[in-house]
């Protein structure tokens, strides 16, 4: 099973708006690299595209520059263009939220700071629509067939906020994916879903044949009324659960975001690696962790550390960019393992049939998954 993490610089933070540090992030390849991972995936928030064209300029340089060093690393690297849910906090340009500001609205990063801000139906809005394309376009121009740069996340959770109606998220995906085809027709382009997506995947199942995978995230809340055990150990059993489903419904490769477990404290390595090893076992195509690195201290209190105890320490590698007690056993197990054949067993009904009343068969089939494998 491949293994791959993202990386939020370490130095800089998300909140900077800037590219990650290169010398850090080097050093950090090469740790990433000799622990068997073979891909880091790289946020880039809408807000960094919007500067004046010299800010832009520097900004696309220095991702130059962080491909470069992770192509001598010996690693490949996925950027998720635009992100726009990382480290749990949503962050968004101006033109995505409403001017009204909300004490009851969820938390995002705008313009410097956090503020509780409603999304703008930016969907039915033809100039913002062109806004972002644009935006889009001048990134993947300059990053596009760096020998690096293997694969795209796009519309990284977009048909949550605001949901759109299915033929403009249909317009936008086919834009952004013609965008990139138009300047390397062998890169791999994945589509961003959270995971509530199964809960109702009309509109995700209709968009995703455009590409040629799907990336599951959103564990940083998860299924209510499931009995999950607490900790890595129980997210890796819901990891293997929910990328499973996904490819099932989906008919793609499934990449799968986990990490989010690390915020409880404890847990028996023991077990934790049998949960990994379940996840190699079910034959996806790559699990990403949350980050690679922990925070330096100076940041803890940056968005968006601080606002989730113990987010500062989610990391593979800490701060020191040493890798954490855990990590060599829990991932050479993942990489040795081999996947079996009997990984969809646990599922009793047709596709037809899990779509037409998915709320109650997505809790009845977690059931069937822990009585056949747990």
């Amino acid at each position: 099973m491949l293994i791959a993490s993202s990386y939020v610089c370490s130095i800089k933070g998300p909140a900077s708006l800037e590219a990650p540090e290169p010398e850090r992030l080097g050093q950090a390849a090469r740790v990433a690299k000799n622990l068997g991972l073979e891909r880091l995936v790289l946020p880039v928030l809408e807000e960094s595209l919007l500067g004046r064209t010299q800010a832009k300029v520097r900004f696309f340089d220095r991702l130059i520059e962080t491909l470069d060093l992770l192509d001598n690393a010996g690693l490949s690297a996925w950027l998720i263009a635009p992100a726009r849910r990382v480290l749990g906090l949503d962050w968004v340009p101006p033109y995505l939220v409403k001017a009204v500001r909300d004490p009851r609205a969820g938390r995002a990063f705008l313009e410097g700071r956090l503020r509780n801000l409603c999304p703008y139906n930016w969907w039915n809005d033809l100039s913002i629509l062109e806004k972002r394309i644009r935006a889009f376009r001048e990134l993947v121009s300059a990053l596009s067939c760096h020998p690096a740069l293997t694969g795209w996340i796009v519309m990284d959770r977009a048909l949550e906020w605001p949901r759109p109606y299915p033929e403009v998220a249909d317009l936008v995906l086919k834009s952004y994916t013609a965008e990139i085809r138009e300047r390397d027709e062998k890169v791999t382009i994945y589509m961003g879903l959270g995971w509530s997506e199964l809960l109702d995947p009309r509109m995700a199942q209709s968009l995703v044949p455009q590409v040629d995978g799907v990336r599951i995230s959103g564990l940083e809340s998860i299924p209510r009324d499931m009995n999950i055990a607490a900790g890595l150990t129980g997210e890796l059993w819901l990891a293997s659960y929910l990328g499973t489903l996904s490819r099932w419904i989906f008919r793609r490769p499934v990449d799968i975001e986990v990490g989010w477990g690390l915020l409880d404290q404890g847990g028996d390595l023991e077990e934790t690696v049998a949960a990994g090893r379940r996840l190699a076992m079910q034959g996806l195509g790559s699990v990403t962790w949350l980050n690679l690195t922990d925070p330096l201290p100076g940041l803890y209190g940056h968005p968006p550390w601080g606002l989730e105890p113990r987010l500062e320490q989610v990391g593979l590698l800490d701060h020191g960019l040493e890798p954490k007690q855990w990590v060599e056993s829990l991932l050479l197990e993942i990489r040795k393992t081999e996947n079996r054949d009997e990984s969809e067993n646990f599922i009793d009904l047709s596709r037809k049939e899990y779509i037409n009343d998915p709320e109650t068969h997505f809790s009845r089939l977690w059931d069937h998954f822990v009585e056949t494998f747990l």
